[in-house]
């Protein structure tokens, strides 16, 4: 049974080896081929953010602790939890999903232009967690935040193979030009 489901897996990944799409040119600018993701990366991801812990009340009449899953704060931990969750799918996607034609930019400008922007508050990137030395990390920052925009996300996950109804509720999050503003996908105004 196990080599049946192996071999299946196995024919889905060639079929999505020949959905590499030719150069497309993102709303940035910046050509990128879009790549099949594996949804074993992309769970993975997701599965990295916890559920909060449920809190506890004590129960006089019992004498016991028990759990209060009907807490509020309990269900804003929730929510962002699966907001948190949402972000790691997106970027999973956007690391593995995309090949940029022309790599990073050997130039360092778009990165002092992004600390630029964090030093006069206009962005709350926090360019100190990352290893900017790390070909990994440093690619990841420049498509994340300098060469995939809002609109490039929502086509990333329908290539993917994301629900219209995942796109719109993670599309809440996304970041926007405007300081302190979500992109709404399919918002032109």
């Amino acid at each position: 049974m196990s080599q049946k489901a192996v071999v299946g897996v196995a024919k889905r990944r060639e079929q999505m080896s020949k959905q590499v799409q030719d150069d497309v040119v993102l709303s940035t600018g910046y050509a990128a081929k879009l790549v099949p993701v594996s949804i074993s990366i992309i769970n993975e991801a997701q599965a990295a953010i916890p559920d909060p812990p449920v809190p506890v009340w004590h129960n006089e009449a019992k004498g016991t602790d028990e759990p209060n899953p009907d807490h509020p704060d309990y269900a804003k931990a929730l929510a962002k939890a699966d907001e948190l969750r949402s972000l790691a799918a997106i970027d999973a996607i956007i690391m593995f999903g995309l090949e940029l034609s022309d790599g990073v930019p050997e130039d360092d400008k778009w990165l002092r232009l992004l600390a630029l922007r964090a030093k006069m508050g206009l962005t709350n990137i926090d360019l100190s967690v990352f290893d900017l030395n790390d070909p990994i990390e440093r690619e990841y920052v420049f498509k994340k935040y300098i060469a995939v925009g809002t609109a490039d996300i929502v086509m990333l996950m329908k290539f993917a193979g994301i629900t219209e109804e995942s796109i719109s509720e993670a599309s809440r999050s996304f970041r926007s030009d405007e300081v302190g503003t979500a992109d709404i996908a399919g918002d032109d105004s």
